[in-house]
């Protein structure tokens, strides 16, 4: 639904890939990480140790995956990722088999075993990882729904026995494009959307998304507004319940179609119909009690500005690139600037 704006998104892109360091720690990144599953898992080795292997596949494989091949998968930007997952489509189905630290014998699909989202985002040592990740990016509220928070922080708990044990907590990353058909993505830094797990799990999950609006799509914040907000005061007060909120488009066609289809496809009209009315109720009393008059007074009495009276009233940001740090900061803007209200 909003766009990520994080500002220096390339930079992020290259800390993910190549590594660096962050705070005082020297990370390795996903080029390396990637690299070295691929000298494990395609080495002559495992490869001759498997006579029903697919040999001529795994073989083809490995010369494509190069190094330079590798960080154009982790940098695929979002409208050439479907043509690169088509790019190693027929590997898909090609599995390895293997002999793992314990001494048991695997098979698995190779893809999804190089381009591991689960193991990069439990690593635990100095490889770029899921935590890593989040702390990085910031993104503090799901943009698919800007309902959630997105929690990123570590803390620490204490057990039974007495030790205190530390434990790390952040985001889901949902893959825009689902793992099972596009393996080859699994770890691409585009194909990581920071999200709740309601939208990830129960709206998302692995259904096709490829007609949904990319989160990382640089996009006008005014592409879309809410509107259809209550007119008559028993409605306001609580006396009615003629709340029903609609969108505004003011965008290209093709943005605009795939801005409609995530609104319907994560149900946004009906879930803040149907559970925030009483908060859309708030919010337009706010509006009408404390309006642009009182903020500007506001700024003029305590010297601040205008935003940060805006923030003290709405409790969020009114700046465009940060309406996706807190929640329901686009809806609380469009009604503080609905000038039919």
């Amino acid at each position: 639904m909003l766009s990520i704006n994080f500002g220096k998104v390339h930079e992020h892109c290259e800390l993910y890939s190549h590594g660096g360091t962050v705070g005082g720690t020297e990370l390795k990144g996903m080029f390396h990480w990637v690299g070295k599953r691929i000298e494990k898992y395609l080495s002559d080795d495992i490869l001759n140790s498997d006579p029903q292997a697919d040999r001529a596949d795994l073989l083809t494989l490995r010369d494509l995956l190069t190094p330079q091949e590798i960080m154009n998968i982790l940098n695929c930007l979002p409208q050439d990722m479907l043509d690169k997952s088509s790019e190693y489509g027929p590997y898909n189905q090609t599995v390895i088999s293997y002999t793992n630290a314990k001494g048991t014998r695997r098979t698995a699909d190779i893809l999804p075993l190089l381009f591991n989202y689960k193991a990069f985002r439990e690593h635990k040592d100095t490889i770029y990882n899921g935590f890593t990740l989040a702390s990085q990016l910031g993104i503090s509220c799901c943009p698919y729904c800007n309902r959630n928070y997105t929690t990123t922080h570590q803390t620490y708990f204490i057990q039974k026995n007495g030790n205190s044990v530390q434990k790390r907590v952040y985001p889901e990353f949902d893959h825009f494009y689902a793992q099972a058909d596009h393996p080859v993505l699994g770890v691409s830094f585009y194909n990581l959307i920071p999200s709740c797990t309601i939208c990830n799990t129960h709206y998302k999950n692995n259904r096709d998304s490829s007609a949904l609006f990319h989160p990382y799509t640089l996009n006008d914040p005014e592409a879309f507004k809410f509107h259809g907000f209550p007119k008559d005061v028993a409605s306001l007060y609580g006396a009615g319940n003629e709340i029903s909120l609609s969108f505004r488009y003011n965008c290209d066609p093709a943005t605009e179609t795939r801005l409609r289809s995530s609104h319907e496809f994560f149900g946004i009209k009906d879930i803040y119909d149907k559970c925030h009315g009483d908060l859309v109720k708030d919010i337009i009393y706010k509006k009408l009690a404390f309006g642009e008059r009182y903020m500007h007074e506001l700024s003029r009495t305590y010297g601040i500005g205008f935003e940060d009276s805006y923030r003290i009233v709405f409790e969020t940001h009114f700046e465009n690139e940060n309406v996706n740090m807190r929640p329901f900061a686009k809806l609380k803007k469009d009604i503080f600037e609905n000038k039919d209200l």
